[in-house]
C-alpha cells in the first residue's frame, strides 16, 4: 500500500463502508494513513473490506453497525475509541434510494419511513455519537453524503426529502460545532456506478439518465465511479480543506447547474 499521508495519524469512522462509495473511501483513507473503522450493517462485507485494508498494510476495524439503531451506533463508536483511542473523521456514507419511491400522492408510507430512517436519521444519529469524539480529539471533519436529488426536483419524494434534510442538517451542524473545530460539509453525488446501481440498471442506462433530466451527451461528467466520490471525501476529510465549512459540494457533472 503506497501511503501519501494526507490522513496520517487520523481515525476515520465510515458508515456503509462494506460496498460502493464507502468501500472505495475506506480503502483510499487507509492508503492515506488513516486508521479506518468499517461501520457496516453487513458483517461479512465489512470484514472483507477490513481484511483487504490489513493485507495492503493498513489498519482497519470492522464493526457491524445499523445506522438506524442508536444502540448499534453507540456500540460501534465505543469499539472504535477502544481500539484506536480517538475519532477524527466521520463519513456518513450509508444510505440509498429504493425502486418503490415515487410522488408523495402515490408512494407507500413505508418507503418514507425507510428513506428518512436510513438516510436522514442515520446521519443524525452518527453525528450525535461521533461529533463528541471529534471534539475530544481536538477537532476534525464530518462529511455527509447527500445527493443530486437534493438540488433538483425529482419524482422520488421520500429520498429527495431525506437527502435535502441532510443538507440543512449539515449547515446547522456547521453553525453549532465550528467553534469547537469540527468542520461539517456535504457531498451531492450524481449517478455513481456502484454495484447496487449497476444491478438495478442492467439495461436502460440512458433512459434512466434522461428521466433524471439530463443526457450523457450534454453532461459528459455526470456518470462516475465510487472512487470519484471517495477522492472528494478524502479532500474534505483532510486538512487541505480546512477553510471549507458548511458547504455543499455538487459532484454530478453539472446536472443541477444546467
Amino acid at each position: 500500500m503506497t501511503r501519501r499521508g494526507r490522513l496520517e495519524g487520523k481515525v476515520a469512522f465510515i458508515t456503509g463502508s462494506g460496498s460502493g462509495i464507502g468501500r472505495a473511501s475506506a480503502r483510499l483513507f487507509a492508503a492515506e494513513g488513516a486508521r479506518v473503522v468499517i461501520a457496516e450493517k453487513n458483517a461479512e462485507a465489512g470484514a472483507r473490506v477490513a481484511e483487504e485494508i490489513e493485507k495492503a498494510g493498513g489498519r482497519a476495524l470492522a464493526v457491524p453497525t445499523d445506522v438506524t439503531d442508536e444502540s448499534s451506533i453507540a456500540h460501534a463508536v465505543s469499539m472504535a475509541v477502544e481500539r484506536f483511542g480517538a475519532i477524527h473523521v466521520l463519513f456518513n456514507c450509508a444510505g440509498g434510494s429504493i425502486p418503490q419511491d415515487g410522488p408523495v400522492t402515490d408512494v407507500d408510507l413505508s418507503v418514507w419511513d425507510y428513506s428518512i430512517g436510513l438516510d436522514l436519521k442515520g446521519t443524525f444519529l452518527c453525528c450525535r455519537h461521533v461529533i463528541p469524539q471529534i471534539i475530544a480529539a481536538g477537532g476534525g471533519s464530518v462529511v455527509n453524503s447527500s445527493s443530486v436529488v437534493a438540488l433538483q426536483g425529482q419524482p422520488i419524494h421520500a429520498y429527495t426529502a431525506a437527502k435535502g434534510g441532510i443538507l440543512s442538517l449539515t449547515r446547522a451542524l456547521a453553525a453549532s460545532y465550528g467553534k469547537q473545530r469540527v468542520r461539517v460539509n456535504a457531498i451531492c453525488p450524481g449517478m455513481v456506478m456502484t454495484d447496487r446501481i449497476k444491478a438495478r440498471m442492467q439495461t436502460g442506462l440512458l433512459e434512466q439518465a434522461a428521466a433524471m433530466g439530463h443526457s450523457v451527451e450534454s453532461h459528459p461528467f455526470s456518470i462516475g465511479e465510487p472512487e470519484d466520490i471517495a477522492n472528494i471525501a478524502l479532500f474534505l476529510a483532510s486538512d487541505e480543506s480546512r477553510m471549507i465549512h458548511g458547504a455543499t459540494i455538487a459532484a454530478e457533472g453539472g446536472m443541477s447547474a444546467y
